[in-house]
């Protein structure tokens, strides 16, 4: 039983797989009949009686596309023979037979046919053959001109029909059409129009009636804009074709223009359209009631239309502008979320700002109310001592200004000395008063209770105004971050497009393409597919494809985690990296120090660049190595994140200025090494020089500038340099230097202990200089000391 149950899965299995292949081989059959047919139209068609290069020029588009392109001689020869036995018809017989033997020698045959190829193979052959014509016949300037026309039309008619071609040979695996091709499809539809048979059925023309459906079914299709164009194309071609009839375009392109437009109104109200649209044309240029287009032959044609499935018509209104409307409108809102991101970081701003104002203005208010408690003390003890006493009319009434004058000098003594006595008192104030002891008591007990009071009020005072500061501050780094993020970023639409069609083409099914061009003209390609299942498209194949548009080498450079998953495919695709770096540490720590107070970095950062940065602390141990930490950790948050340079540095400045009042900084030597372009910048914040070994010398870079966390702005001087292969970067802190005796020039010195080593190792190179430094200082390190060598170097394969 379980024999005959796999013998007849066997069979089974068998059987579908006959089934398969033998329908495979009939779509087979059938587009090679359909690309016959159209040889075979296209070399009937002729335009000014004698020029008819079109089966010539198509029929070497599809020799490098097929196996066999001898079947298609036959069908060319065969459309060509079918305008009858001509002259001119055998030349061009002749020109495609030419083409066949040459693309049979096996040379030619071996190689890969590029558009370029194929065109100058069609001028070529052209040009010989009427040559050799024209010779036979009697040369003539006119036959010159005629053949250098001819060539000319046959080379411009392989650069239309090629992409043509490919999007026939490949419409089962095409989602996107590009416009170029778009061009040349309408150019191709109007070349088989004019060699469509001149026959009427019926009384109509089939000319005209496949003329009318074609321009129908596209401004069904595309709209105004596409019935437009390809009427006018095939109104011009038909009139070329015949005698001279400007009406005829006319007509063609109105009516596909207005079919065009009324296409919501779906397929009865373009074809309405289209006849009104004739018959007010034809009113219009010979004031006729007999139409220039046949009614019948327009009625005919609209039936046709409605015959064509909803189904055909989705997918070819699909493939005219998929994947292009999703890239605009995928660049429409990131454009919007922008501008909106940028603006929501400005309210942020002002609103940090507003904070910071207000308790601004409450320290400034808080002061005058300092003034006035003068005034209230001087209130409270008047009252309390004052208000019983038999005198108070004529000391307080009469003799205001005098006593308060009294009052106030007791005020002053008591900020003085801290502490009123009765022989402090002037003579007329003791003669004045009758209550002198109770006035000293009660003004030695309010006072003391305002000074504590005011000690209280200014440490308030002081922390709404260190508020203000830090909330100032934060509006700062805010809207430096908006400023960052409000930057120059242009889409290149034109590389979206042709890197979705050549991706189409392969059969690469992308969801979505962005390439944008930054500020400083980087590339980026940001591409999001589905997911292909491990075959590793991403690299392999993606890569290239944009490396050949672009004209430049790409990498990718997606995280590894997100390159394939399960659904799809985020990819991101940067200029590759021409360098490489290799970096060399030498540290040691002060004297006695439980750590080295210097902070350093080598790391690559966004885009292609490569971060060097060195950190050196005020003083030295822990609290100099925690201030350089944060400079070096804050750096590489910032630059990783492609922030820019200067507003990275001005946020970390400000960043150290509010984090204590103390005077706390630390130095920064930078430098961002450009692996693209072989470039660095080179930034010192209170650093000391760099310096650069190269094969013909030792470069000294200096760039003065105070340390960070001092200034509220820092004005950093950024140094460019031109790097080459082998060049290798000494950044050395100012412990390093300051090892040296006083009477040498620690540069010069630095210069000539670079140039003594003759190496390639940067660890080598970095060891030898701090064990050159550390023999200067006799073997003891009074300051932090840290070397650090990069080595810039060219991989041989890039």
């Amino acid at each position: 039983m379980q024999r005959e149950a796999y013998s007849y899965q066997g069979l089974g299995g068998q059987a579908i797989r006959r089934i398969s292949v033998s329908s495979i081989r009939w779509k087979q059959a059938i587009h090679e009949l359909l690309i016959c047919m159209l040889c075979f139209l296209m070399g009937r068609a002729v335009i000014f009686d004698e020029v008819a290069p079109f089966g010539v020029a198509l029929f070497a588009s599809v020799i490098p596309r097929k196996k066999n392109p001898a079947v298609y001689l036959v069908a060319v020869i065969l459309g060509l023979l079918s305008r009858g036995v001509h002259t001119f018809i055998l030349k061009y017989a002749l020109t495609a037979c030419l083409l066949f033997v040459y693309s049979q020698i096996p040379i030619v045959k071996r190689k890969e046919w590029s558009i370029l190829h194929t065109a100058l193979a069609v001028g070529f052959a052209l040009v010989l053959v009427n040559i050799t014509y024209a010779y036979l016949q009697g040369m003539l300037f006119y036959d010159l001109i005629l053949a250098g026309l001819e060539s000319i039309i046959g080379l411009v008619m392989v650069y239309v029909f090629s992409p043509v071609m490919d999007l026939f040979i490949n419409i089962s695996s095409r989602r996107i059409l590009a416009s170029h091709e778009a061009i040349g499809i309408g150019v191709f539809l109007a070349l088989l129009t004019i060699g469509f048979w001149e026959v009427r059925l019926f009384g109509l023309s089939l000319r005209n009636v496949f003329a009318i459906v074609l321009v129908l079914l596209f401004a069904y299709i595309g709209g105004a804009g596409m019935g437009a164009a390809l009427g006018c194309l095939i109104g011009l071609f038909l009139s070329m074709a015949t005698q001279p009839n400007i009406e005829l375009i006319g007509v063609f392109t109105v009516c596909g223009m207005m079919a065009g437009a009324f296409k919501d109104l779906g397929r009865a109200g373009s074809s309405l359209a289209f006849i009104l649209s004739n018959a007010f044309m034809t009113f219009y240029i010979n004031r006729s009631t007999v139409t220039i287009l046949p009614f019948k032959e327009i009625a005919v044609s609209s039936c046709m239309l409605l015959l064509v499935s909803r189904r055909a018509i989705e997918y070819m209104r699909q493939i005219w502008d998929a994947g292009m409307s999703r890239v605009r409108e995928g660049n429409r809102y990131t454009s919007k979320l922008k501008e909106l991101t940028v603006s929501r970081l400005q309210e942020f701003s002002q609103v940090f700002h507003n904070l910071a104002q207000a308790f601004s203005q409450i320290s400034q208010s808080d002061v005058i109310k300092g003034k006035e408690g003068i005034n209230r003390l001087l209130d409270v003890v008047a009252s309390e001592v004052c208000t019983g006493c038999a005198f108070y009319r004529n000391c307080w009434q009469r003799n205001f200004y005098a006593t308060y004058n009294n009052m106030f000098d007791l005020i002053s003594i008591a900020e003085t000395k801290g502490n009123i006595r009765k022989e402090d008192l002037s003579e007329d104030f003791c003669k004045a008063c009758f209550r002198v002891d109770d006035v000293i008591r009660a003004m030695n007990e309010v006072y003391e209770a305002y000074k504590f009071n005011y000690r209280w009020q200014k440490k308030i005072d002081e922390c709404r105004s260190l508020v203000a500061q830090q909330l100032e501050g934060v509006s700062k780094v805010v809207t430096r971050l908006a400023q960052e993020l409000d930057i120059d970023i242009r889409f290149k639409k034109d590389l979206e497009e042709a890197i979705l069609l050549e991706l189409d083409k392969m059969g690469i099914r992308v969801k979505n393409v962005m390439v944008i061009e930054k500020a400083d003209g980087r590339i980026e390609v940001n591409i999001t597919k589905k997911s292909c299942g491990g075959r590793r498209e991403c690299t392999r194949v993606i890569e290239k494809v944009i490396g050949e548009i672009l004209k430049k080498p790409m990498s990718c450079r997606s995280d590894e985690s997100r390159i394939c998953s399960k659904q799809e495919c985020v990819l991101k695709f940067v200029e590759a990296q021409r360098y490489k770096v290799m970096t060399g540490i030498a540290r040691k720590a002060r004297e006695y120090a439980d750590v080295c107070g210097d902070n350093y970095s080598s790391i690559p950062i966004d885009e292609g660049k490569y971060l060097l940065v060195l950190s050196d602390g005020m003083g030295s141990g822990s609290r100099a190595e925690a201030e350089s930490s944060i400079v070096v950790s804050l750096l590489e948050n910032f630059l990783e994140a492609g922030f820019d340079l200067n507003m990275t540095i001005q946020t970390i400045n400000s960043v150290l200025i509010l984090r204590s009042r103390d005077e706390i900084f630390a130095t920064a030597d930078l430098c961002v090494i450009d692996l693209v372009r072989g470039s660095a910048d080179f930034i010192k914040i209170g650093a000391v020089s760099t310096f650069i070994k190269r094969k013909d010398g030792v470069k000294v870079i200096k760039a003065p500038a105070l340390p960070m966390g001092i200034l509220e702005e820092i004005q950093a001087e950024n140094v460019k340099e031109t790097l080459e292969d082998g060049d290798m970067i000494v950044m050395v802190t100012d412990g390093v230097l300051d090892s040296v005796d006083a009477q040498i020039n620690p540069e010069e010195w630095m210069v000539d202990v670079i140039s003594k080593l003759d190496t390639c190792n940067p660890q080598e190179l970095a060891d030898h200089i701090m064990n050159e430094a550390l023999k200067q200082a006799d073997g003891i390190a009074r300051d932090d000391m840290t070397v650090m060598v990069s080595r810039i170097w060219k991989p041989y394969f890039s």
